[in-house]
């Protein structure tokens, strides 16, 4: 468990005592956040999604659930400079997974759409990825499904209104 005084001086919080369930909270973040990590790790390392980046994958799953947008929109989903997001667009486009299209309300600007090669590695399709998560998800009774789900979202939304814009 996390020492008060360890915390204190490492998380910026001064001269505050913390009680005995803000420092068990603060423990079960802290196991909740390496787990997810270690997740994230086992997850990245069981397949291929097109041997994409999980930037790549994040912003073509993006592309591929919300339909056709702009660059500075899929940089503003993704939280992402444009500049940066220029760069996975790029390489998103020469691995044939995204278009781009004149924007019929702005003929100077231009939509990124998902192809359809996009839209079956996003879906499980093709990716072995996804399908050794879905595998393991089957372990899972549907109300813990249904529960993960709505609990990790409710966590995305709770950090992303949090995050600096």
């Amino acid at each position: 468990m996390i020492e008060e005084a360890t915390l204190s001086a490492h998380s910026g919080i001064a001269d505050t005592e913390l009680s005995a369930a803000d420092t068990e909270q603060l423990g079960e973040a802290a196991d909740l956040y390496h787990t997810i990590g270690r997740l994230l790790r086992l997850l990245r390392h069981s397949g291929d999604l097109g041997a994409l980046s999980p930037g790549a994958a994040s912003a073509l799953a993006s592309l591929a659930r919300s339909g056709p947008m702009r660059l500075s929109d899929l940089a503003g989903v993704e939280r992402v400079s444009a500049p940066t997001m220029s760069r996975v667009v790029t390489s998103l486009e020469k691995s044939g997974y995204l278009t781009r299209d004149a924007d019929p309300e702005d003929g100077r600007a231009q939509l990124l759409s998902a192809t359809p090669a996009a839209h079956d590695l996003v879906t499980g399709l093709t990716s072995a990825r996804i399908q050794r998560f879905a595998a393991a998800m089957d372990r899972l009774e549907p109300e813990q499904r249904r529960t993960l789900l709505s609990s990790l979202g409710t966590l995305i939304e709770a950090l992303d209104e949090d995050s600096p814009a």
